[in-house]
């Protein structure tokens, strides 16, 4: 691998194949923007996050699928790091059943709420040109393995660990 081909902007999955949003859209576009990169025999997710740009198509942050369901039950999804309490005990998750018909009924009507409160920061990305190597040793020390990838800075796309550990066992690892 020369030192052309070894750099990030190789593996990365273009902007345009990624799930991404505009920071002003809402849940439900958020939703639609998930739904859209579905694949396989049962039309599985491909990703977990999606990327949040602002309109001049820069990186303001990032949402994942569990941002987007408390944005649509805040109370359920809360309910789940409630501190112990008289009466909780590990079957605690059953009793979510008992909210069912609130939780149904309150994703109808959040779907229009805004994504903006919902959002993370992005704390890392990686610069186009990063060697793949140094790259993996990166995300690796900060856990994060979905990685924005941007170039005069502008978002490009996303390195994803499976893309590295694809071009390794292809390239440096022959299999």
């Amino acid at each position: 691998m020369n030192s052309e081909t070894s750099a990030v902007r190789g593996l990365v999955i273009p902007l345009d194949r990624y799930p991404h949003v505009n920071e002003n859209q809402t849940l439900r576009e958020a939703i639609q923007a998930f739904m859209a990169f579905r694949g396989g025999d049962q039309e599985r997710l491909r990703y977990a996050e999606l990327l949040v740009v602002n309109d001049q198509n820069q990186l303001v942050g990032k949402l994942s699928l569990i941002d987007i369901l408390h944005g649509l039950v805040p109370r359920l999804v809360d309910a789940a790091g409630s501190a112990k309490f008289e009466g909780k005990n590990t079957e605690y998750p059953n009793l979510s059943l008992l909210y069912e018909e609130k939780t149904f009924a309150g994703c109808g009507k959040n779907q229009e709420k805004p994504i903006k409160p919902l959002l993370h920061a992005i704390n890392f990305s990686l610069p186009a040109d990063t060697h793949i190597l140094k790259a993996l040793v990166m995300m690796t020390h900060r856990n994060d393995f979905n990685v924005p990838v941007t170039e005069d800075g502008n978002v490009i796309g996303v390195l994803r660990l499976e893309e590295i550990f694809n071009a390794m066992c292809n390239t440096y690892c022959t299999i």
